[in-house]
């Protein structure tokens, strides 16, 4: 038999650990030992409440309404979904992720309070935004950090801002035609910028290119309050090595809300890569039409900036051996958005400042940048669980097929 030879080959396989759903309030209370059965209670249903277990009595114990675990870092985060497979309020970053991966438009933002997160979500409603329901489910997961910045909630879409490198990261309803559809949230005055009228040959309508998106109107932002001082840092963990991981940090102030943090984007996890990124963030933050002093612990990313770039550039972005110039993808673009800033009178200074020397500003981006860091170092080690998961699915439907 199939089930005999399995049993004698001596081979092992790892279990899965066990993993326990209280859904304390939903369609049908109680606890459950997947996920899919869980989502069965919740998705949909107004307020609900749940929470992953890895113990049962820990699950007997939230439902008899105990209290639930405080994260370790003692502070609370909500995750706002205002578009994705679930829209609503969740304060698990895994949670997070089920809702937006895969969902073309996802759109998904951190929050300090459950208000500012329930009025995020509810801004696609009020905007008309496409969701696939109206319902507000609520989380009561463990703490995770996400990739998204509370920066980017509170900014006005008419503030001048480079899109963040998706043709459609302001669409919330991508699955429609150009034209038709609900209004995304940044349409001003009945407007939807992602879309242009089509050629005499074409479509009477289309959607613009990566490169019409990011085109953008020069115009006064009316901030005029001297030159802005940003500090920027980038942190890699294990740089230059497999596995390694980094984030990156810009520090406005002290409890300034415009400081900023993330995970770096991409497979490519270097320091200097971080460290650009974090410049890039500054620049897109400050108004474009005022003076900035961008601070930087990188020696690299001063001169790619102030000095290295004209050599490039006359080269074809060929360094001097001939080879390709590392980077180029990051650095040619915040070339373009300093000459932006000239264009409208507006100089940026990229200085250099010695790292951990006691400068406040430097000392912040930092911690800032680490914080980054640790939630790329979540989402991989979420991707690695998706992977194992799926891994052991596929064998477990092998065992399956032996059988026959």
């Amino acid at each position: 038999m199939a089930g005999g030879s399995s049993a004698s080959s001596g081979s092992k396989r790892k279990r899965a650990a066990p993993a326990f759903y209280a859904v304390k309030v939903g369609f049908q209370p109680g606890i459950y030992q997947s996920w899919d059965d869980a989502k069965q209670q919740t998705s949909g249903f107004i307020n609900p409440i749940f929470k992953k277990f890895s113990m049962l009595t820990e699950a007997e114990e939230f439902m008899k309404g105990k209290s639930v675990s405080v994260p370790k870092s003692g502070k609370t985060k909500y995750y706002g979904v205002q578009v994705g497979h679930t829209p609503g309020v969740y304060m698990d970053w895994p949670a997070v992720l089920e809702q937006v991966t895969g969902f073309k438009g996802a759109k998904q933002k951190r929050f300090e309070t459950l208000e500012e997160a329930q009025a995020f979500v509810n801004e696609a409603q009020q905007g008309g935004a496409s969701s696939h329901t109206t319902s507000t489910p609520i989380s009561l997961n463990g703490h995770l950090d996400s990739t998204s910045s509370v920066v980017e909630s509170r900014k006005s879409t008419k503030k001048q801002k480079q899109n963040d490198g998706s043709a459609l990261a302001t669409a919330t309803n991508g699955e429609y035609e150009p034209g038709t559809g609900p209004l995304p949230p940044d349409a001003e005055d009945g407007f939807d910028r992602r879309i242009k009228y089509g050629r005499p040959d074409g479509p009477e309508v289309e959607y613009k290119t990566q490169e019409e998106l990011n085109l953008r109107k020069l115009q006064p932002t009316g901030d005029f309050e001297g030159v802005l001082d940003i500090y920027t840092d980038g942190a890699s963990k294990g740089n230059g090595q497999l596995g390694a991981y980094a984030g990156f940090g810009i520090w406005f102030g002290p409890n300034d809300p415009r400081n900023d943090h993330g995970p770096l984007p991409g497979e490519r996890q270097t320091n200097q890569r971080a460290e650009l990124t974090a410049i890039a963030r500054a620049i897109d933050i400050a108004p474009i039409d005022r003076e900035a002093r961008i601070y930087t612990d990188s020696h690299y990313s001063m001169k790619c900036l102030t000095d290295w770039f004209q050599n490039w550039e006359a080269k074809g972005w060929k360094n001097s051996a001939g080879r390709p110039v590392e980077n180029r993808d990051l650095i040619e673009p915040i070339l373009t958005r300093i000459r932006e800033r000239e264009m409208a009178k507006a100089k940026t200074h990229i200085v250099w400042v010695k790292a951990h020397n006691g400068t406040t500003g430097n000392e912040g981006a930092d911690r800032l940048a680490n914080e980054g860091a640790e939630e790329k170092r979540q989402e991989v080690e979420m991707e690695k669980m998706a992977k194992a998961k799926a891994e052991r699915e596929r064998e477990r439907d092998g065992e399956g097929e032996d059988e026959y």
